[in-house]
């Protein structure tokens, strides 16, 4: 049985509105079947879409064209202030909205025909994603229940009604974030692709990064160069210190030790292999990918990054003024991987080296 997919339709034009309507409802779209309900105000319908995975938007309010109103981008910036949802752009002129188009935007001309309008529609719906907000949503009112009736209630001589020494709230978001394993995060993005024994390339990352102060592993880019490097520095040391007064007595991280992350198409190991596609080129990169050898650390391409290499013997040291004014943060390693990173790092360089001995001395002497 297919999964329903309901999708509301904001038109002023009736014709228009009620023929897509008839001509889209209960079409299998991507193994989903369309459900569809129209709308014929674009004033307030940021309201209504709370019910529904997709919003199909008109642009012009009346006539397509130069001097029409584009009410479907006011529509836009209501929806975007409340809540999420995916949103299709229909219109017979869509030279306004064209830039918009983006993984969770689509983009629809009338006068190509309705297969244009399908086709946005199966590409939103290729990952899961208007289902996405539903399935979280799901997924924390379970663990909410859980939390409440299944461990707090039912451990009442631990959590007593007299006490007030701890915040219930504080614990049940610590729950709900570590209750996110790979095996849910799978079961709310309804991906059976994701190996539950391999690691994710997103494990790795946590992006975006708010204004803060620096810390060890973050991924940082030369405004000036474009070069990539990651931060070596302990997060301790960027702390600012102060004394008994208040006065700043500054931060120990007065220099910043960082290593390049240089991108993993130009090294050799991947050359060599797609030139050759032999057995030992493929295990010379496959030792590079997986961090095989303490002075590599790889860095798994994403939307916001691409695939890189750390390399512990290009290193450099700047002044902690020329990191915050020269350098922005791509991303930062989320942990166990930073650790991973430091520790790789620290074996490289504490390595001990053991001259080989005279085996041949040894054995005639035996």
């Amino acid at each position: 049985m297919s999964k329903e997919l309901k999708i509301l339709y904001v038109e002023d034009d009736k014709e228009n509105r009620e023929g897509l309507i008839e001509l889209l409802s209960g079409d299998i779209i991507n193994g989903y079947e369309i459900s569809m309900d129209g709308e014929e105000s674009f004033i307030g319908c940021a309201k209504k879409v709370n019910n529904y995975h997709i919003v199909i938007l008109d642009l012009f309010e009346g006539k397509a064209g130069a001097g029409g109103n584009p009410s479907g981008l006011t529509t836009l910036e209501e929806i975007r202030k409340s809540i999420f949802i995916p949103i299709i752009f229909y219109s017979g002129n869509t030279t306004k909205v064209n830039n918009l188009k983006s993984q969770v935007i689509g983009v629809a001309t009338k006068g190509e025909g309705v297969e244009n309008l399908k086709s946005e529609i199966e590409r939103l719906t290729q990952h899961n994603l208007p289902y996405l907000r539903e399935n979280i949503h799901k997924h924390i009112e379970n663990e909410f229940r859980k939390y409440f009736w299944d461990v707090i209630q039912k451990e009442n001589n631990k959590f007593k009604p007299e006490d007030n020494d701890y915040s219930l709230g504080y614990l049940l978001l610590r729950n709900i974030g570590n209750s996110l394993s790979k095996e849910n995060i799978a079961n709310v993005l309804e991906d059976a692709s994701i190996n539950q024994d391999k690691v994710h390339p997103m494990e790795f990352y946590i992006y975006p990064i708010i204004s803060r102060e620096f810390e060890n592993g973050d991924i940082v880019q030369d405004n000036n160069s474009g070069e990539v490097f990651v931060i070596l520095t302990p997060s301790c040391d960027f702390v600012e210190r102060f004394d008994g007064g208040g006065k700043s007595l500054g931060r120990k991280a007065e220099n910043v030790l960082l290593a390049q992350a240089a991108l993993l198409c130009d090294r050799d190991e991947l050359k060599n292999y797609l030139d050759t596609k032999s057995k030992s080129n493929k295990n010379k990169l496959a030792e590079l990918v997986t961090s095989k050898n303490d002075r590599y650390f790889f860095l798994p391409g994403t939307p916001f990054i691409r695939n890189r290499v750390v390399d512990f013997q290009n290193k450099k040291v700047i002044k902690y003024e020329s990191l915050k004014s020269d350098f922005t943060i791509i991303a930062k390693l989320d942990n166990p991987f930073a650790q991973s990173m430091t520790a790789s790092f620290i074996r490289y360089y504490n390595r001990i080296g053991f001259p080989d001995i005279d085996v041949e001395y040894v054995l005639n002497k035996l």
